[in-house]
């Protein structure tokens, strides 16, 4: 699951200039902090030996704060700015949900 968020991390942090927003400064930079987040919470828990899922509560904070971006920093009226966002923090929540999901089996 570590590499689906790195992926998604990595989408964020190139978005602004594959759809053309990285001249809004408050677009960029949501995007690049969101996408940094889950890069580092990834690789941190790629390479953890414990199986606490801390980094998934971050993760799951980062696809929420993603999602509200947008209205929070003032640029909804950016429509390739907000889908982006928007897309990448609900897929984002989805699998930080996924791995924190409260009645799945224990393995370890």
């Amino acid at each position: 699951m570590y590499l689906l968020t790195g992926f998604l991390g990595l989408i964020s942090i190139v978005s602004p200039y594959m759809f053309g927003y990285s001249t809004n400064s408050a677009a960029l930079w949501a995007s690049l902090i969101v996408g940094a987040v889950l890069i580092v919470a990834s690789i941190l828990e790629g390479i953890a030996a414990d199986k606490e899922r801390w980094e998934y509560w971050v993760i799951g904070a980062a696809g929420v704060g993603a999602v509200l971006a947008p209205f929070a920093l003032g640029f909804s009226t950016l429509a390739s700015a907000l889908w982006a966002l928007v897309i990448i923090g609900l897929a984002t929540i989805l699998a930080a949900w996924i791995k924190l999901y409260p009645w799945r089996t224990q393995y370890r």
